[in-house]
């Protein structure tokens, strides 16, 4: 039996320069495993010079503090299977809990306004 492929999608808006971001999604009762993650915004270089940030699955730490977002984005050319960052053999859901701490930085390339960060997670379904 194929698996089953679905993207499980999640955002928050970073309001202020410099602020720290906590937050927690649970993923579907459904999802077996997180195979992949892609991380996107609608202000794409803000994401890229500003955002760091560290992501835990189910209590385990996948991405330490400080992980550059840039690391976890694709580019236009990139054809949309290939896209995402994988995770070996996957992340077990577990408790189904994603905790993300998202840090956004100063940087003289891009000045603050507000932007939104999108975090698209690729799950194998049961």
């Amino acid at each position: 039996m194929e698996k089953r492929l679905l993207d499980k999608v999640y955002s928050f808006t970073v309001e202020s320069e410099g602020q720290t971001i906590n937050k927690k999604f649970d993923l579907d009762k459904n999802v077996k495993l997180v195979n992949a993650i892609l991380l996107s915004s609608d202000q794409p270089s803000h994401l890229f010079y500003r955002g760091s940030q560290r992501i835990e699955i189910s209590g385990d730490e996948i991405f330490p503090e400080d992980f550059e977002s840039k690391i976890l984005m694709s580019g236009i050319s990139v054809p949309p299977d290939q896209k995402y960052r994988t995770l070996g053999n996957g992340v077990v859901a577990g408790n189904g809990e994603i905790k993300i701490q998202y840090k956004d930085g100063s940087n003289a390339n891009v000045s603050f306004c507000p932007y939104k960060v999108i975090i698209v997670l690729q799950c194998v379904m049961k």
